[in-house]
Parts: C-alpha cells; structure tokens; sequence
C-alpha cells in the first residue's frame, strides 16, 4: 500500500513536467490536431480517388453527362472543403510555431 501511495505521488509530482510534451503551443493537445489531420488527408485521397473513378466511368459511357456533372460538383464541393479544414489546421500550427518564436524566452 506504501509502495502505490510513493508512485502516485511521484506521478503526480511529474505530471505538470510530462504534460507540455502532449500539447501544442494553443493548449490544444497535438495528438488531436495530428490525428484529426491525418484524417482529414485520408479524407482527401477518398475524395480524389472518387473523382478519378468517376471521370473513368464517365469516359468509359456507364455515366450520362448530367449524371456526371452532378456527382463530379458535389464531389468538388466536398474536396474544397476538405481543403479549407485542412488549411485552417495548418495555419494554427503554423500560428503557435510564429507566436512561440516571437515571445522572448526567459
């Protein structure tokens, strides 16, 4: 019982020193930005992959041109979405590195 109460005051004693390894400079935690954009580009890929697949069904006749029209814009739609999502959590990591650089360090 001595021995559980030591390692939890000693984990607790390092949390405050462990705890900025896992977050970005906003305070939001960098695993979540990462994975959120690792998801996001997966996304992309989905995407794009669906409107290569959809101009070769087009090429290939089994798609009318309305038809293809229709699917290729919500397609579209979906990309620049995907596109501001992204951009949007590459500017705050880009925003966190340029805010941290210009704060004097102590």
């Amino acid at each position: 019982m001595l021995i559980l109460i030591i390692i939890l005051l000693v984990l607790l004693a390092l949390l405050p020193v462990i705890m900025p390894f896992f977050r970005s400079s906003n305070g939001v935690p960098l695993w979540s930005e990462q994975t959120e954009l690792q998801e996001l580009l997966a996304e992309k890929q989905m995407v794009y992959a669906a409107i290569k697949e959809l101009e070769f069904d087009y090429q290939a006749g089994r798609l009318s041109l309305e038809d293809y029209e229709q699917a290729r814009h919500s397609y579209e739609l979906s990309a620049i979405a995907l596109l501001k999502q992204i951009d949007g959590i590459g500017t705050q990591q880009a925003g966190g590195d340029v805010e941290s650089r210009g704060k004097p360090r102590r």
